[in-house]
């Protein structure tokens, strides 16, 4: 059974849905490691971690986004069932539940193909 909850917070996130979406036509899906000072932010004391991630400062040389995409939104997806995140080989597969979100995805999918017809023909 479909967990209504869980489908639309996991699509909340453009990110999350942009990586669900890239899913459905390329699995596994190969996620940029995390390097220098964004390495260092993640491997800091869990509650600096956590403070840094919630608030809106940036520190030079930190790939925001990626630091996000590592200890937010991966790990929200895998939680879910929608993916299996291999974090050793950095490596994003379908989880057991991605299924139950195929059809949203679809439809993502097709409002894109949709937008970009209109886009062309303007």
């Amino acid at each position: 059974m479909i967990d209504n909850d869980e489908s639309f917070d996991a699509l909340a996130d453009s990110r999350r849905r942009q990586l669900l979406v890239e899913l459905v036509t390329h699995n596994p899906y190969h996620v940029p490691e995390l390097s220098g000072k964004s390495q260092e932010i993640a491997n800091a004391d869990e509650n600096l971690f956590q403070q840094h991630l919630s608030s809106s400062r940036t520190v030079p040389g930190v790939d925001e986004e990626l630091l996000r995409l590592h200890h937010v939104h991966l790990p929200k997806l895998a939680d879910y069932g929608f993916i299996e995140w291999d974090r050793d080989a950095h490596v994003v597969t379908k989880g057991p539940r991605f299924d139950e979100m195929r059809p949203l995805l679809e439809l993502l999918i097709d409002q894109q193909k949709e937008e970009t017809v209109v886009l062309l023909r303007e």
